[in-house]
């Protein structure tokens, strides 16, 4: 997302920085996939700043989501921006190679360290070591 501020820079009313909350909803599931606080300088101003997201999408695609901006300072500047899922293909959401396969793992022993000084770290707390850890 590259936001763009669309306003004249006045010192006297906006000091030196503009903050604006930034929301991904989807409206028909009233759920909020990211937010984050965007701080615009004065230094910046009127350069555009560049966001990179990551936003889950599900089986079947949502008609939409929406992008909504708010200003921290400032009642009533809002923007809402629809973003279409209508034309997006998304190659091999159903099939499946699309997730990673999981291994099923075997917990090891905390003598898997093979090094009395770690294995004493966790002696007197667990006796094996989960998949993951």
């Amino acid at each position: 997302i590259e936001l763009e501020p669309i306003f004249n820079w006045s010192a006297r009313y906006h000091g030196g920085a503009e903050g604006f909350w930034l929301w991904v909803e989807d409206s028909e599931n009233n759920r909020t996939y990211h937010n984050e606080y965007v701080l615009f300088t004065k230094r910046n101003h009127p350069g555009s700043t560049k966001l990179e997201l990551i936003i889950p999408v599900f089986d079947p695609l949502p008609q939409q989501y929406f992008i909504r901006i708010v200003s921290d300072s400032w009642v009533g500047v809002e923007h809402l921006i629809p973003v279409s899922f209508r034309h997006v293909l998304l190659g091999g959401l159903s099939s499946p190679t699309f997730f990673t396969n999981l291994f099923d793992l075997t917990p090891l022993p905390v003598t898997a360290l093979a090094d009395p000084r770690y294995e004493q770290l966790y002696h007197n707390r667990f006796d094996s070591f989960n998949p993951i850890q």
